[in-house]
């Protein structure tokens, strides 16, 4: 009953106040001083002090000399608080697309560290127009030389779109699914087996449906085209960028090759 109570009290004093909040926040990054801790917030010494007692109390801050800092119990709540924060911003700025669209297809470790990747961006363009907005995405690649795709999809043109990347792009790598191997080999072998023998490109078969339309990485972004709760495709994309989506979009695309099988020939 008591450790019931304790948590209820702790998540009570997180909840219900800005002020107490963004003080932990602020006190991750090391100890503050309270002259420092009142500028940061841009609040008074009096309105701050009864928030720093409550803080106090709980155990989450202690003072040392004329300094502010964590507790080893603050430290861990606040670590908690920033992922569960970054992944509620991730969401709340992407509700209505995230809300409408399938995302059960991500491994619960990928779902874990999804506040990493960001806020996103949703871009909803004609079905005739998303090869386009692919090569615009393209120039992402340059910047860092590499392209890593997976798709359920196969563009009629996509052997043109392979062709211009592999002169300027060092790492080109695509996973297919078995169903985008068997049209591309039997509708436009000779395109496909060309791309193959090249071996400039890596090419992989995934041998089931990723539950989703396509997902790219290149420079610091990446890109998904999600099916809709129906199952569906739409005209609709979400890209992140950053550090954070750049690592997680990799550590993703290795997870699908890892169960793929290399493609040498037709």
């Amino acid at each position: 009953m008591g450790i019931k109570l304790m948590k209820k009290q702790i998540t009570e004093v997180l909840l219900a106040s800005d002020k107490r909040k963004n003080i932990l926040l602020l006190l991750q990054e090391g100890p503050l001083k309270m002259e420092t801790l009142f500028e940061s917030l841009d609040t008074t010494r009096s309105a701050l002090l009864p928030q720093i007692k409550i803080l106090r109390e709980n155990h989450l801050i202690f003072k040392s000399q004329d300094t502010y800092e964590l507790t080893t119990i603050g430290k861990l709540i606040v670590e908690e608080m920033v992922s569960f924060l970054s992944t509620a911003e991730m969401f709340g700025g992407n509700c209505e697309y995230f809300g409408t669209h399938f995302i059960d297809f991500i491994p619960p470790l990928f779902l874990k560290k999804l506040s990493q990747i960001g806020v996103g961006e949703v871009m909803e363009v004609s079905a005739e127009d998303f090869y386009d907005v692919d090569k615009e995405f393209l120039g992402k690649a340059l910047e860092s030389h590499e392209w890593l795709e997976i798709t359920s999809a196969l563009h009629p043109t996509f052997h043109d779109f392979y062709m211009e990347m592999i002169d300027h792009v060092t790492e080109v790598s695509v996973i297919i699914t078995q169903e985008v191997y068997e049209k591309a080999k039997q509708e436009y072998y000779d395109d496909f087996k060309e791309l193959i023998d090249l071996d400039l490109i890596s090419i992989y078969m995934y041998p089931e449906s990723p539950g989703f339309t396509s997902f790219i990485v290149a420079g610091q972004s990446i890109k998904f085209r999600l099916l809709t709760l129906k199952g569906v495709h739409d005209n609709k994309s979400i890209s992140f960028s950053g550090p954070g989506a750049l690592e997680w979009g990799r550590e993703l695309f290795e997870y699908y090759r890892r169960q793929s099988v290399p493609i040498i020939e037709v």
